[in-house]
C-alpha cells in the first residue's frame, strides 16, 4: 500500500515502538545474514527483522569458480554458463560480480567455520545442471543450515539487532526515499517502527502463487509487493522457474527436492515406460548439463502426453549410485527413508513445481534499487539470472549478492537529522492506524488467495498459450479490483494480504502475456521459437496512479 492511500474507514490508534539503526536488513535467510554481517563488520549498527528462514535452510550448495577448483574452470567460463544458461538476458555486469565475488564469499565463510566438504586437499565440488565443469560447494549434512548457524553465530558476536517472528507491513517512504519499515510480531501483534537511512529488502520469492510449490510459507511475495509500493519497478516477472525433480508421492516427503546434483552424480530421469526420456530431447548429454527450464519442460511434456505415473510423475532413479554418493545426500536419504523410500533400490516418482522467480526487483550490480534508501538481494531482486538459473546460483545469488549489499548499504551519509526523524515518525504512527477488519474479510482473503493459486497453475505453468494467458489475465484483473473496491486501507486488513497475493501474480501475468516467443523458463505452444530479434529484452513493471500495474519492454 503506498503511503499517500487514503483510509475509508475508522481509525484505530495503535501503539508503535521506534528504533533506530545505521542499516535495517528485512528477511533473515542467507541474503539477509549476509547482508547483515557485513554492514556490521564496517562499524554500522544493524538491526535484522523477519519471519523466519525462509528457504535458506534447504540449500544444497552454491557456485563458485575456485582457484583449487576443477582444472579448466575459470571465472570467464563461470560467467558464460550463467549468461548463456539465462538465455542472453541476465545483466552482464551483475553476473561479472557473481562470477568474480562469489569465491570470495566462499573463502569468507570457509574462514568463519562452515565446514565445507573438502576432498584431496581442496573443496569437493559437485557438477550441477547448466554448468560445464563442477564447482558447486557444499556441506554433506546440509548446507543451508550450516551457513545459517556460521553467520548467525557472527551476527550476535557482532551485536546485530535480531527480530525473528515479526512481518514487515509497509516500507516508510518520505519525500521518495525510503527510511525503514514498519512490522507487527506476529504473535502479539505489537508493532515497531524500524528507523534506518538504508534499508536491505532480502525477503525472497514469489511464495504460494502457484497450488504446488517449494516455498516454505514464510515466503509470501511480499518483497514485490513492498517494493512496488515504494515506487521501484519489478523486471522479468514472466520468468518462473518450476524446479524439475519435486516429490510427488508419498505425501510425507511431497514437495521435497530431490537434488539435480545427483543427476551429476549419475542419477537417472525415466517415464513410466521405463524409456531415458531426456535422451530423446537433449541427446549430448541427456540428464546432464542441461539447465533446470529445459529439464522441467521435457518431464512436463512427457507427463502431459501420458507417459507419466498415475501420480503425475517421473521416475528419478538413483538405485545405481554408489552408497557412499548417496550418503552425500544425509538430509534426503533420511526423509525418504521416514517416508519408506530407499533410493537406494527404488526410483522416487518427481514431477515439476514452482520454485523460483528469476526477475525481481530491478537493481544494479551494487544492489541499488530504483528508490533511495533502498537496495535488495537474494531472490527478491532481479536481473541476474535473466530467464533462467542454472543449478546452485540461486544459492550464491543470495550469499555473494547479500554480501554486496551489506557493503552499499554502509556507502554514504547514514545519520537521520532530528527533523527526518520526527516526520519519519509520525508517518509510521499514520501506518499503525486502520481497522481489522478481520470479521469481514478473513475468509474473503483466503478464497481470493485460492482463486490466484487455481489461475496461476492452470494458466501460468509451464507450458502457456496466448488464450489461456489471456483469459487468466482477465480473471486476476478482475480480483484485483474486486479486492481493492472492498478493502479498507488499512494494513491490518486481511485484504492487504490478498491485494499483496493478486498484484504479484498480476506482475507475472502480464509479463508473460505479454512476452511472445519462448525462452528460458518461460515456454508459450503458441510461440515455441526464440526470437532473438525482438525479444533479446526484459519487460519491466511499476505501479502507477490509482494502484494500477503499467509493463514496458526496454531493449536489453
Amino acid at each position: 500500500m503506498s503511503n499517500t492511500s487514503a483510509r475509508r474507514t475508522a481509525r484505530k490508534r495503535r501503539a508503535v515502538e521506534v528504533r533506530t539503526s545505521d542499516v535495517l536488513v528485512l528477511g533473515c535467510g542467507a541474503a539477509g545474514y549476509q547482508a547483515a554481517t557485513t554492514a556490521a563488520r564496517s562499524g554500522a549498527k544493524v538491526d535484522i527483522v523477519g519471519w523466519a528462514r525462509g528457504a535458506s535452510p534447504f540449500i544444497l550448495g552454491f557456485n563458485a569458480s575456485l582457484p583449487q577448483g576443477t582444472p579448466g574452470d575459470s571465472i570467464e567460463q563461470f560467467y558464460r554458463d550463467t549468461f548463456e544458461g539465462g538465455y542472453k538476458l541476465g545483466e552482464p555486469d551483475m553476473i561479472r560480480a557473481l562470477a568474480e565475488h562469489a569465491a570470495v564469499a566462499f573463502e569468507e565463510l570457509q574462514r568463519l567455520g562452515v565446514p565445507f566438504e573438502i576432498r584431496d586437499n581442496g573443496p569437493a565440488l559437485r557438477h550441477l545442471s547448466g554448468s560445464r565443469y563442477p564447482r558447486s560447494v557444499y556441506v554433506a549434512k546440509g548446507t543451508g543450515n550450516a551457513v545459517l548457524r556460521v553467520i548467525t553465530g557472527e551476527a550476535k558476536a557482532l551485536g546485530v539487532g535480531e527480530y525473528l517472528g515479526l512481518k514487515v507491513l509497509a516500507l516508510l517512504v518520505l519525500d521518495g526515499r525510503v527510511w525503514g519499515a514498519l512490522a507487527a510480531d506476529s504473535h502479539t501483534g505489537k508493532l515497531t517502527a524500524f528507523l534506518a537511512a538504508n534499508t536491505v529488502l532480502a525477503m525472497g520469492g514469489i511464495g504460494g502463487i502457484y497450488r504446488d510449490s517449494t516455498y516454505p510459507a514464510d515466503v509470501d511475495g511480499s518483497s514485490y509487493t513492498l517494493a512496488l509500493d515504494a515506487g521501484a519497478v519489478l523486471r522479468d516477472m514472466e520468468f518462473v522457474q518450476f524446479e524439475p525433480t519435486v516429490v510427488a508421492t508419498p505425501p510425507g516427503v511431497r514437495g521435497m527436492e530431490m537434488p539435480t546434483a545427483m543427476i551429476g552424480d549419475g542419477a537417472l530421469l525415466k517415464n513410466s515406460q521405463g524409456e531415458r526420456f531426456m535422451c530423446r530431447y537433449h541427446p549430448d548429454g541427456c540428464e546432464k548439463q542441461i539447465e533446470k527450464a529445459r529439464m522441467a519442460l521435457f518431464i512436463q511434456k512427457e507427463i502431459d502426453e501420458g507417459r507419466g505415473t498415475s501420480a503425475g510423475a517421473v521416475y528419478f532413479d538413483a538405485t545405481a549410485l554408489r552408497p557412499e554418493v548417496l550418503n552425500d545426500y544425509v538430509s534426503h536419504r533420511r526423509r525418504l527413508l521416514k517416508a519408506g523410500i530407499d533410493p537406494q533400490v527404488q526410483p522416487v516418482e518427481v514431477h515439476p513445481a514452482a520454485h523460483s522467480l528469476m526477475g525481481g526487483v530491478r537493481i544494479d550490480a551494487q544492489c541499488h534499487s530504483d528508490v533511495p534508501g533502498l537496495l535488495v538481494c537474494g531472490e527478491a531482486a532481479g536481473g541476474l539470472h535473466g530467464a533462467s538459473r542454472i543449478a546452485g546460483n540461486g544459492a550464491a545469488d543470495a550469499i555473494t549478492f547479500g554480501r554486496m549489499a551489506g557493503i552499499s548499504a554502509c556507502t554514504g551519509d547514514m545519520q537521520l537529522s532530528a527533523t527526518q526523524r520526527a516526520r519519519i515518525e509520525e508517518l509510521a504512527h499514520g501506518l499503525a492506524e486502520g481497522t481489522d477488519g478481520a470479521n469481514e474479510n478473513g475468509a474473503a482473503a483466503q478464497r481470493y488467495a485460492d482463486k490466484v493459486a487455481e489461475i496461476m497453475s492452470t494458466d501460468f505453468g509451464i507450458r502457456r498459450t496466448g488464450a489461456s494467458m489471456q483469459e487468466g489475465g482477465d480473471r486476476l484483473e478482475s480480483l484485483y479490483e474486486e479486492i481493492c473496491s472492498r478493502w479498507t486501507g488499512s494494513l491490518f486488513d486481511p485484504l492487504a494480504r490478498a491485494r499483496s497475493v493478486t498484484l504479484v501474480a498480476l506482475a507475472v501475468a502480464r509479463s508473460a502475456i505479454a512476452r511472445r516467443e519462448s525462452r528460458g523458463a518461460h515456454f508459450r505452444i503458441d510461440y515455441p521459437e526464440r526470437d532473438e530479434l525482438h525479444w533479446t529484452c526484459s519487460n519491466f513493471v511499476r505501479l502507477a496512479d490509482g494502484g494500477r500495474l503499467t509493463i514496458n519492454t526496454t531493449a536489453g
